[in-house]
Parts: C-alpha cells; sequence; structure tokens
C-alpha cells in the first residue's frame, strides 16, 4: 500500500492560477476583436498566473522527489519521466496538431490579424521540431502559433523536469544549491537590466528565453518544500493569519497599482506565492479554506482549462459577433463553461486513462 501525500487547498490555487490566466486571455482577445476592453489594465495577471503555476510545480515536485529519496535512498529516475509524460504528452500533443494543421481551416477559429502563416517547407520542420522537443519557450520567440502560445510554460517545465530529478538525486546539500541557483538567475537578470552585455546574434532570443524561464519561481516553490520538510523555524514563523493576509494584500495592491519590481518582479511575486502555499498547507485554521469538491474538481482539470481555453474564447468569440449578441458578461459566462466543460471531457477520455498508467509508477498517492 502506497502512502499518501496530499495537501490541503493545493488543487484550489491552480484553478485560481487558471482563471488568472484566462481573464487576462479574454481581455486580450477582445482587443484583437476590436471590442472595448481592460487588457492594458489586467495583462499582468496571466504573468502572475503562470508564475503561480511554476511556484506550485517547483513546490510539489520537490517534496514528492525528497520524500521519495527519504524512503528510498534514491530517486527512480526513469519512472519520474515517464510520470511526466503520461501526465503532460497526450494533451500537450493534441493542442499542437489542433494549433498546426485542425483550427486554421475552421473560420470558427479566425482571429483577425492573427493567422497561422508558415512561410516555407523549413519554417513548418522548424516549427515542428520546437513542437516536439518541448523548446516552445524558444518557439514564442520565433513565431507566435495561435491556439498553442500557452505552451512556452510547458516547455520551461518540461526543460525543468528534465534536470530537477537528477539535481535532487546526486546532491545532498540542497538548501544552499538552490539559494545559489537563484542568486545566480536574478544575477542575470540584473546584467541583461543594466544593458551592459554587448549583443551578439541571437542575443534577444536567449534573453527572452532566461526570462522565461522563470527558474526563480520553480527553485522559490523547491526551496519552500526543502524548508517545509525540515519543518524550519522559518516555516512556523510565516505560517500565521495576519501574514497570510498580509501577503495578500500586498499582492492585491501590487497589481491593482501595477507595482512590479523590474528584473525582480517574478522572484518578489514567487516569494509572496510561496508564503500563501506554505500558509495553506500548514495552517490548520487554513487548511479547509480552498477544500470544497468544485474547487478540487477545478483544480484537477486545471491543466486542460490552461491549454483549452484559448480555443474556446475564440469560438465564443466568433459566434457571438455573428449572431450579434456579443457583450462582455456573455463572453465570460460561456467562455469559462464551456472551457471547464471542454476541460472535463478531456480529463475523463483523454487524460485520465494515462494518469491511471501515471498512478502506477508513483512512489505516492499524490496529486501532482
Amino acid at each position: 500500500m502506497k502512502d499518501k501525500l496530499y495537501f490541503n487547498n493545493l488543487n484550489g490555487l491552480r484553478f485560481i492560477a487558471a482563471l488568472l490566466v484566462i481573464i487576462s486571455h479574454l481581455e486580450l482577445n477582445k482587443s484583437y476583436f476590436n471590442e472595448p476592453n481592460y487588457f492594458q489594465n489586467i495583462k499582468e495577471l496571466g504573468r502572475l498566473g503562470v508564475s503561480l503555476f511554476f511556484v506550485l510545480s517547483g513546490f510539489l515536485i520537490t517534496y514528492l522527489l525528497v520524500k521519495e529519496k527519504e524512503k528510498n535512498g534514491f530517486i527512480a529516475i526513469k519512472n519520474f519521466y515517464l510520470r511526466r509524460i503520461y501526465r503532460i504528452w497526450p494533451l500537450y500533443y493534441v493542442i499542437v496538431l489542433l494549433s498546426l494543421f485542425v483550427l486554421p481551416h475552421f473560420i470558427a477559429f479566425n482571429i483577425p490579424h492573427l493567422k497561422l502563416n508558415i512561410e516555407s517547407s523549413f519554417r513548418l520542420v522548424l516549427v515542428v521540431f520546437l513542437f516536439v522537443f518541448f523548446l516552445t519557450n524558444v518557439l514564442v520567440n520565433i513565431k507566435l502559433i495561435p491556439f498553442a502560445t500557452q505552451t512556452w510554460s510547458i516547455g520551461t517545465e518540461e526543460q525543468f523536469y528534465l534536470i530537477w530529478p537528477l539535481i535532487i538525486d546526486k546532491f545532498n546539500k540542497l538548501k544552499p544549491l538552490f539559494i545559489g541557483i537563484l542568486l545566480v538567475y536574478n544575477l542575470l537578470l540584473f546584467v541583461f537590466e543594466l544593458g551592459v552585455v554587448p549583443e551578439f546574434k541571437y542575443f534577444d532570443l536567449f534573453k527572452n528565453f532566461i526570462h522565461l524561464f522563470q527558474l526563480d519561481s520553480l527553485t522559490i516553490g523547491a526551496l519552500g518544500a526543502l524548508l517545509l520538510n525540515c519543518k524550519s523555524i522559518l516555516v512556523r514563523k510565516i505560517t500565521s493569519i495576519p501574514i497570510f493576509i498580509l501577503v495578500l494584500v500586498i499582492i492585491i495592491l501590487s497589481v491593482v497599482f501595477h507595482l512590479y519590481f523590474g528584473f525582480l518582479a517574478s522572484s518578489s511575486f514567487a516569494l509572496l506565492f510561496i508564503v500563501v502555499i506554505l500558509n495553506l498547507v500548514n495552517h490548520p485554521k487554513l487548511i479547509a479554506l480552498l477544500e470544497n469538491k468544485t474547487f478540487n474538481f477545478l483544480g484537477k482539470i486545471s491543466y486542460g482549462l490552461y491549454m483549452y481555453h484559448q480555443i474556446v474564447i475564440v469560438f465564443v468569440l466568433n459566434f457571438l459577433l455573428k449572431y450579434n449578441i456579443y457583450n462582455s458578461f456573455f463572453l465570460y459566462v460561456l467562455s469559462i463553461g464551456l472551457t471547464v466543460l471542454v476541460a472535463k471531457i478531456s480529463y475523463r477520455f483523454l487524460e485520465q486513462p494515462f494518469l491511471i498508467k501515471k498512478e502506477k509508477l508513483a512512489t505516492f498517492n499524490n496529486q501532482k
């Protein structure tokens, strides 16, 4: 019988992260269709949603890997990679195939002034190559592929998953290592911010790749996992209702008043998010805050919500405008409702058969 390893509230938090991205893209798509929108005011919501996803991923993956190493003395690397394949690949490749070869041929998925236009066979081969090998955080800086731009973050996570279990398996002193990674990454961002590096061919591509990788968010999530696992006094100090409320207020005020911190913005929000996470999983009075059937269900299908929402939003926009019944309320209700429905169907018939295989390889019964 496998040990159970489950963190309360995190499914609900996953849904909130997905919802932030969906809201941002709803307003973005309204701008594509020349409809009144608030995208410039709320565009950072999408970035924060993705950053929250990254912190969650770093936290959960690291905690599971550390516990596996403690239990078995090593990490079964092959099983880890297979679990990630079963979880990520089926839906990812469905979205890629739809975006490249199906949706561009249907007027219901037309986006004004944003069409798939691959100029040559070489360009098509390059795009397919980058998709196949999860280099989408490179591709997004070369060419935007409608309905698949969100896969840049999947590329980032897959690259992270490729090296992270090896690091945790081979190194024992992880905290100083993670702090070193965090410092080096932010130093690199600082150098970019100063603009003192002489530009060379493909420099912008490299710089944008580093920015998108958000290694700070992933590493801060991982540090949170280490601190929780070793029952650090720091976790006890930051686990309190006043601190939880204060951090939420800081996040909200930062978004409302557009208070971002230059090259430190990603790390700053990641630190705030890990405090939220540690409170939600560790404070007895918060342990059930997001624990209900609805949030647990929506958190389970959050991968589908994230991957399908752009397709649904464009379809709904075209439908409402074609029949002259467009208004923002209908757009939000229909887009979110249909995205949930599509994600639910996908989870049941596409993802779940692979998730069953994934769970057979897991060391713990868990939510990652």
